[in-house]
């Protein structure tokens, strides 16, 4: 099961577990835990702005984000990703063209210790894609 945290193109912020997520389905399953009570619920890419996979739900709040690419990283092609609401992020992607038939595509933090492993950003979210130098 992955871990992630989901933000929705309302803002609102859903954590928990998928195994079944791809970008070629319109909806996945979130689980969460609330103790002794399991919640499943379906949730549809369409309302979307990204997928966190995530290390830990809390994050690490003594962490110092870093400005600059690992160097030891190799794959994939240095971007920022504008989206609707103003918000930029910045990270590696493997192809900056999507299949039609997908929803959105994969993306890699700039900082490889960041709590984010990777991230999958909704097409319909994104105002533009520019290479980052």
């Amino acid at each position: 099961m992955n871990k992630v945290v989901v933000r929705t193109g309302k803002g609102e912020v859903l954590k928990g577990y998928t195994g079944d997520f791809s970008r070629s389905k319109p909806s996945f399953m979130l689980s969460s835990e609330d103790g002794a009570v399991k919640t499943n619920q379906i949730i549809e890419l369409k309302d979307l702005k990204a997928i966190f996979f995530v290390k830990s739900f809390d994050g690490d709040f003594l962490h110092k984000k870093k400005l600059y690419f690992d160097t030891d990283v190799s794959y994939g092609k240095k971007v920022v990703v504008s989206f609707k609401d103003g918000e930029e992020f910045i990270g590696r992607v493997e192809s900056m063209h999507s299949d039609p038939g997908d929803s959105g595509f994969f993306i890699f933090p700039l900082d490889s210790d960041s709590n984010i492993i990777r991230a999958f950003f909704l097409n319909n979210a994104i105002v533009g894609i520019q290479l980052y130098k």
